[in-house]
């Protein structure tokens, strides 16, 4: 193929600065088409592996025969609109590239169950709105893929890094382990941070637990003492936690290698009252989902919400899940919404993907599904 051997030229033809320090590993993997630096990578990944004998348990490798395989059985289905379709995947712009994959992931889950999947192709004229696919001509579906980070998330995170480095520096002097949570009415600030650094000195210090809260400073601070320094326990001793949804939260132990023993568990939760940028932008493309289909039809809107820590999949989920539900009273056009989130794990035998969707039904749609019709990321 031409344009994936000019653009692999492009990739082995460039020389980075000699001083590393210039150039974050992001700025060097945006100079690439994102679809041929992934290719790139899985083809030298597989000469390593065969070269060397071993197994091919790269992420790259899991990435691109996934991609591949979807593509395969489209092509084995001829379904109409995937020539245009693998056009997109090669546009010079990365978020169509990566809002294409995920149809084409969506359109061949369908193709599988032997559905007739068909790509509606965009009209020139941009008053005319298409959805992206069409299921037994009968079923439009929009899809949506959400950006990774926003500005503002990656500003929150890493105040809140900073909190948990420190804290942790904190609970090491004073031979403490603690689950702590933070909230605050506002984004956190610099000025947030080290507030919260220094009442969590004098509570931890102090031996308190419990709420706490700082109204002046719109801060509440919630302390569990965990266990004992270098405390050996079994891996269920800790039953502390919480169902709310955060809007990051980690858990800091050390195993014991061949036991169920953990030592010196510490869990950090943030929450910032003020709905996160992602969450708004998922109600945001369900809206403008509705504007691209007919009205004509029932309709099924995907979101890939596109988390970003795996232990937070779950509850991120069901908090957009309720909002969702609340904001398709008045979209009587969109028969249901499934929201969509994976992550690649890494085992023994290599990267397996995991999935999670949660579908959230229109209860007084325009036009209710087939009866015998299955949506795909339905439990």
């Amino acid at each position: 193929m031409d344009w994936l051997s000019t653009q692999f030229e492009t990739i082995k033809s460039y020389r980075p600065p000699h001083d590393q320090r210039k150039l974050s590993y992001i700025d060097y993997t945006e100079r690439f088409h994102p679809l041929a630096f992934l290719i790139y990578q899985a083809e030298r990944q597989v000469e390593f592996c065969l070269k060397n004998d071993s197994p091919p348990r790269y992420l790259e490798i899991v990435k691109a025969t996934r991609l591949g395989e979807c593509l395969f059985v489209l092509k084995e289905q001829k379904a109409k609109g995937l020539s245009q379709k693998m056009n997109d995947l090669i546009s010079s712009n990365p978020e169509q590239v990566d809002k294409s994959i995920y149809e084409v992931e969506v359109a061949a889950a369908y193709a599988r169950k032997r559905d007739v999947v068909e790509f509606i192709e965009t009209q020139s004229d941009l008053s005319l709105k298409t959805p992206d696919l069409m299921i037994n001509n009968t079923v439009e579906i929009e899809c949506k893929k959400k950006e990774r980070l926003t500005k503002r998330d990656k500003r929150n995170i890493e105040h809140w890094k900073l909190i948990m480095r420190k804290a942790s520096n904190i609970m090491d002097k004073l031979g403490s382990n603690c689950a702590v949570v933070i909230k605050t009415k506002r984004d956190p600030s610099r000025q947030n941070v080290d507030f919260v650094l220094e009442q969590l000195h004098r509570l931890i210090k102090g031996e308190k637990s419990g709420k706490f809260t700082f109204a002046d400073n719109g801060i509440g601070i919630t302390l569990v003492k965990l266990a004992k320094p270098n405390q050996e326990i079994p891996c269920n001793a800790i039953e502390w936690g919480t169902s709310e949804y955060l809007d990051y939260e980690v858990w800091l132990m050390e195993r014991k290698k061949g036991t169920n023993l953990i030592r010196n568990p510490r869990f950090f939760g943030f929450k910032s009252v003020i709905l996160s940028d992602r969450v708004k932008s998922v109600l945001e493309s369900i809206k403008h989902a509705n504007e691209q289909l007919s009205g004509e039809r029932p309709s099924l809107v995907y979101v890939d919400v596109n988390i970003v820590e795996r232990n937070m999949m779950n509850k991120e989920l069901a908090a957009i899940g309720d909002l969702t539900r609340h904001l398709l009273i008045n979209i009587s056009r969109i028969s249901a919404v499934v929201l969509t989130a994976e992550f690649y794990v890494q085992e023994p035998s290599g990267y397996h993907c995991l999935h999670r969707a949660r579908v959230i039904e229109n209860q007084k749609p325009k036009y209710s599904l087939p009866q015998n019709f299955e949506i795909v990321g339905r439990a």
